[in-house]
């Protein structure tokens, strides 16, 4: 779990472009920049001796007496990275862009993690029933329930 501020980072081109690829040489990046990022992924503890050191990053929203699980997740697949963030005002599912990637990386994810979230079409139609966010909801409630087990306590860091 990740704060929702870093997890924002997270969703810049720059950032995903460090988390992609260990070669400086061929991003679009001054060398400062890009160690500067390096260094903000290591003390999100997103990276560890240069690889990536998480399966799944899901944001959080710290509130006075608990914390706000967020919808947004970031999954490391194969060689590919899956970014969902259904907290943008950009990628609205009723206008997003790239709805039916949003709904093939849910499904996706789940595959990989053996968990049933169901299986809704693809109709365009379906947007306006944010599809998208009902997916994300059993896939995250099936994380917890397979992962975390014993919980009693998450600090929080001022």
């Amino acid at each position: 779990m990740l704060s929702r501020e870093n997890f924002n980072k997270l969703g810049t081109e720059n950032y995903i472009k460090v988390l992609f690829t260990d070669r400086r040489e061929s991003l679009d990046l001054s060398k400062s920049y890009y160690y500067y990022i390096l260094e903000d992924l290591k003390k999100m503890g997103l990276i560890e001796d240069n690889a990536i050191s998480f399966k799944a990053v899901i944001p959080f929203i710290p509130r006075n007496d608990s914390i706000q699980v967020d919808t947004g997740v970031l999954y490391t697949f194969k060689n590919h990275l899956i970014f969902i963030d259904m907290g943008s005002t950009r990628y609205e599912c009723v206008t997003c862009p790239v709805y039916s990637e949003c709904v093939y990386g849910l499904k996706r994810i789940a595959n990989e993690m053996k968990i049933r979230i169901g299986n809704p079409d693809d109709d365009e139609g379906k947007r306006k029933l944010r599809v998208p966010s009902l997916l994300w909801n059993n896939l995250v409630k099936a994380i917890f329930a397979k992962n975390i087990v014993r919980l009693e306590v998450i600090p929080i860091k001022s």
